[in-house]
């Protein structure tokens, strides 16, 4: 009896009338080629690394990732189709992965390192179980120098972190097209691979990283108060006083110092470095570094200065950005994964006319509600069709679906009459 990966790979890739797969064979590349696509893998890997560094060590740039990644899916979506057995396979799938808290990971990670490789896990009645991320740095998307998959059997493999050799290796491990869902920031067309979000910002994180440790040293070592001793006499006069005061003298965090002497002298305070709040060159390099963040920097920290309105716009602006990302996310991830499950639960993906709507990330009040509730009643007396109104209240109301609100008979109309009287 044939393997589930062998179904599921002759399901994907049936064979021709002349009994060969369709995949076409494998182009040798020329060792120019491989120069290159080796040189690429380096240099892919040492940005990751130094990206993973400042998502690590730094946590401005942890912050606005985790803060980008949940309000971009904190909300959670709804997959609007007609077709009723599609629309419960897709059901089933978010629910089953739990995929609202699972879009949070794949937003933060693949933000973080450029890409993210998902082993789609498929259990024997083809329902996809699991979606498992890849070792980034161990993975390889085995496609030509125009990013087009030549074999779609061996499309992905993975191999030993410290790989740098030519070519792949014996013991690399093979993933068809369809196992793996390859999600790629900023990702250019003709190239194999995505860009992680501050992978701009490498050169000004270092110098941020290093200006503020020449502060924080700076500041141990001129900030505090010296108090200079004159004492009238030789050296041996001088070398009495500090030993007959040398108890006091050893205790510089000591709020009052008592310090005696029989010959003339004094002591005089001298003030610690005035410059120590001059740090606009450090300001500069940070405002730099957020330059490549979705995420204003004044949102995450350095807002005090801005006023109640400014803030307010910055707010707008971020939260209207927020809908390329959701983009993204659809285009990236979403729709590459319900349109495998349709595939092998046997729905052809061109039949089916859909579309995934993102609810909006705003908590209704009490007010919100009756507000809503009154909007959807206006709308039904203006005759717009239910249909258009249920869709308007689902981008509104979380982990509702408006959709039952058919199969139990209740209108549109009975519905927003209902969302009048609610009250927290």
């Amino acid at each position: 009896m044939a393997s589930l990966r062998t179904r599921i790979n002759a399901f994907f890739n049936p064979p021709s009338a002349n009994g060969e797969t369709t995949a076409a064979p494998a182009i040798q590349q020329s060792i120019v080629a491989e120069y290159q696509k080796l040189k690429s893998d380096r240099d892919r890997m040492a940005i990751i690394k130094t990206c993973r560094q400042m998502y690590a060590t730094d946590p401005r740039v942890k912050k606005a990732l985790r803060m980008y990644s949940t309000d971009l899916v904190k909300a959670g979506f709804l997959v609007k189709t007609k077709d009723e057995l599609a629309k419960e396979i897709a059901t089933e799938l978010q629910t089953r992965l739990g995929l609202n808290k699972k879009l949070q990971d794949v937003v933060r990670l693949t933000g973080r390192d450029g890409d993210s490789f998902y082993e789609n896990v498929v259990d024997e009645e083809l329902n996809i179980i699991e979606v498992s991320r890849k070792p980034t740095l161990r993975m390889r998307r085995n496609s030509n120098n125009a990013d087009k998959l030549d074999d779609p059997q061996r499309a992905f493999y993975m191999v030993d972190e410290m790989y740098t050799g030519f070519g792949i290796p014996k013991d690399a491990v093979f993933f068809p097209e369809w196992q793996i869902i390859h999600a790629r920031w900023e990702h250019d067309d003709e190239s194999r691979y995505g860009v992680p979000m501050w992978a701009s910002a490498t050169g000004s994180f270092k110098r941020v990283s290093e200006g503020e440790t020449d502060m924080a040293v700076r500041r141990k070592v001129r900030a505090g108060m010296r108090l200079l001793h004159v004492v009238d006499g030789n050296e041996a006069d001088v070398k009495a006083y500090k030993e007959m005061n040398q108890k006091a003298l050893d205790t510089p965090t000591a709020a009052h110092l008592d310090l005696f002497s029989n010959k003339p002298g004094s002591i005089t305070a001298i003030q610690g470095d005035a410059h120590l709040n001059e740090i606009n060159d450090i300001l500069h390099q940070v405002a730099t570094m957020f330059a490549a963040s979705d995420v204003p920097m004044e949102l995450v920290a350095y807002g005090e200065g801005l006023n109640r309105d400014i803030l307010g716009e910055k707010k707008d602006e971020y939260d209207e950005s927020l809908d390329d990302g959701r983009e993204w996310v659809t285009e990236e991830f979403l729709k590459p994964l319900l349109e495998r499950q349709w595939l092998l639960k046997g729905i052809l993906p061109a039949n089916v006319k859909y579309e995934i709507v993102w609810r909006l990330a705003k908590k209704l009040t009490p007010a919100d509600l009756r507000d809503l509730g009154d909007a959807l009643a206006r709308l039904r007396v203006l005759g717009v069709k239910e249909e258009i109104i249920q869709s308007i209240a689902a981008l509104y109301l979380r982990n509702v679906d408006v959709d039952i609100l058919n199969s139990d008979g209740i209108s549109a109309e009975q519905f927003a009459k209902s969302l009048q009287g609610i009250s927290i």
